[in-house]
């Protein structure tokens, strides 16, 4: 798990702002896997000097988790949630931030919901400063290796509206936002949803300084007033166009023959994966067809393969005597999917004169270097082969859509969960359930279904369904769920003895981390029953220092650390600890009445 984690925090590069502190941070993915929802507190800034060592530790990521309450939303596709390669209870402490968003058949097929964005408020703490961080990419919250794009901006919250001009302008990211408040599922997360909606009216333009590019646009679709076909692409990304580079891992015909179409003479170039190509697209695009190098699909570092993800668009556009360099990115694939059915979203960014053309832009991913990731595709031969239709993946969108709900009871000292489904809309093929952790008790989904005998850390939203060979993880909405009691229980099976407390408590209390990995480590070392007492009053001295520094420059971390004395087991906590901890309330008491 740390793996990921750790490789996942190179989102901290545009995650994080020097000097302002998260307030809510609102995400939007297609697949989500559960390690990297685990590095979402983390790649948000709720703490700092992150070390290997340290993100192995149970205490950093439960202490990050509890810091990180409340403080973002994470909205997926149903049905995309992989299933983690290890159970931990420390995903359930999770299940408040996630929302499934099942969106319905039209005919077609299931629509997706395929956005990747980031919506951040952040807060100078020092000047009382506060912006939104804007962060489109086309990177899912998965741990891939695969070739992504991403771009942020940041808008100053001012203390009046925005002028008419602005709001208009940002009008479409705060629709996309009303869209998904209507998916969430707390009033919690609703309200502060609509604190941001607001705080964008008071956004007079998105920082574009230091950058190639004088403006922008937002682009959402499928969503109520927004037509991917008809504004995006139609309207804006072929309208005009004189020149064009497609990067896009998933491509069909109709969406190609429309951009081929607009400008047949004009230069027009696609980059997309090798397994994607057809032998029309050879003769659509005239500059060529690319696709990543061998080198990177099948051997890289670590074993792991390296394929495209980003979906970019580059147009020069001919209006008069102007010539304007527009890029598109962001989620938005070169398909009547993605364009016309999907819920998407696409950030439009226009060059400043003389910053760059098609040419340039060609030839900073289309060179002779070492460096350059594609290489031209040449003919290939007709596929004449017959792909097999497996219908594992509508199977159980299907059956998502039929569960309606989870229910908790009470029996004696054990619990069960009840599931209700809407038995009718069902499909007739196989699919087995269990909650995530449970391995062992799956059972055949059916309306009625109950699992029993489940201790209080079992208690979970996240369900695993499998139907042939695809496995999912599932978030049920659950009635009667003792969650604040669950949540005491998972700690209390991590936190279980008094070094362990010792070694959550000094991490609380730290400024220093990797003084604390050094004290834990050592208390952790000491096997022998005196030598680990005599220690562990040494550090309890040493904590006793901490919190006498810490009543006067932090004494809200002195508050929580009441949390963490509710949530253990009093054969846990150091002798009298709680006896010196109450002394320090009533200093702090005393200290606010000053």
């Amino acid at each position: 798990m740390t793996d990921t984690l750790w490789n996942d925090i190179v989102y901290t590069e545009v995650m994080q702002s020097d000097g302002f502190v998260v307030d809510y941070a609102i995400c939007t993915t297609y697949s989500l896997d559960m390690p990297t929802l685990l590095s979402v507190p983390f790649m948000l800034g709720t703490m700092v000097d992150l070390t290997e060592d340290t993100m192995r530790s149970p205490h950093f990521i439960l202490e990050t988790i509890n810091r990180s309450a409340d403080k973002f939303a994470v909205f997926c596709n149903a049905g995309c949630i992989a299933v983690p390669p290890a159970n931990s209870k420390l995903y359930s402490l999770l299940e408040r931030s996630v929302v499934q968003v099942t969106l319905p058949a039209n005919g077609h097929g299931y629509i997706n919901f395929h956005p990747k964005l980031w919506v951040i408020k952040e807060t100078n703490p020092e000047t009382g400063e506060k912006q939104i961080k804007l962060v489109v990419l086309s990177r899912n919250l998965t741990c891939s290796h695969d070739l992504d794009v991403v771009c942020e901006m940041v808008g100053k919250i001012e203390t009046e509206p925005a002028t008419e001009k602005a709001q208009k302008k940002h009008a479409p990211l705060a629709d996309f936002l009303t869209w998904l408040i209507a998916k969430a599922d707390s009033p919690t997360m609703e309200k502060k949803m609509r604190a941001i909606c607001e705080d964008i009216r008071y956004i007079e333009r998105f920082n574009l300084e230091n950058s190639p590019f004088e403006d922008y646009n937002f682009f959402p679709m499928g969503i109520s007033q927004h037509d991917g076909i008809t504004e995006c692409l139609e309207q804006n990304i072929l309208k005009h166009s004189a020149e064009m580079l497609i990067i896009s891992p998933f491509v069909d015909h109709n969406v190609l023959q429309k951009m081929v179409n607009c400008t047949p003479n004009a230069k027009k170039t696609l980059i997309t994966r090798h397994s994607s190509i057809k032998p029309e697209m050879m003769r659509m695009f005239n500059h060529g067809v690319y696709a990543p190098k061998e080198v990177l699909t099948d051997k890289v570092e670590k074993d792991v393969i390296v394929d495209l993800h980003e979906k970019v668009y580059f147009i020069r556009s001919q209006e008069g005597n102007q010539s304007y360099n527009r890029l598109y990115l962001g989620s938005t694939n070169a398909t009547t999917n993605g364009f016309g059915r999907n819920v998407e979203f696409l950030l439009q960014l226009q060059f400043s004169p003389y910053k760059t053309s098609y040419d340039k832009f060609r030839s900073d991913l289309i060179n002779d270097s070492d460096e350059c990731l594609f290489e031209k595709v040449g003919a290939i031969p007709d596929d004449d082969t017959t792909k097999e239709d497996v219908p594992n993946e509508m199977v159980l969108r299907t059956a998502i859509a039929a569960i309606q709900k989870a229910e908790v009871n009470l029996c004696d000292s054990l619990y069960s969960i009840t599931i209700h489904c809407c038995q009718s809309q069902l499909p007739k093929q196989s699919l087995s359930l269990y909650p995530l952790g449970c391995e062992g008790i799956e059972s055949d989904l059916a309306d009625g279904m109950v699992f029993t005998d489940l201790e209080l850390a079992m208690l979970t939203e996240f369900y695993v369904i499998q139907t042939g060979d695809l496995r999912r993880v599932i978030k049920i909405p659950t009635e009667r769920m003792p969650t604040e009691e669950r949540d005491k229980a998972i700690f209390r099976s991590i936190i279980n003895t008094k070094t362990k407390f010792i070694n959550y408590l000094s991490f609380m209390l730290t400024d220093d981390i990797e003084q604390y990995i050094v004290e834990t480590q050592l208390l952790e070392k000491e096997n022998d029953s005196d030598k680990a007492s005599s220690l562990e009053q040494l550090i309890c001295t040493s904590l006793y220092e901490d919190m006498v520094r810490k009543a006067y420059t932090n004494p809200d971390r002195i508050a929580a650390i009441r949390q963490l004395i509710d949530k253990a087991e009093e054969n846990v906590r150091p002798e009298n600890f709680k006896e010196m901890y109450e002394t320090f309330e009533k200093v702090l008491k005393q200290i606010k009445r000053l």
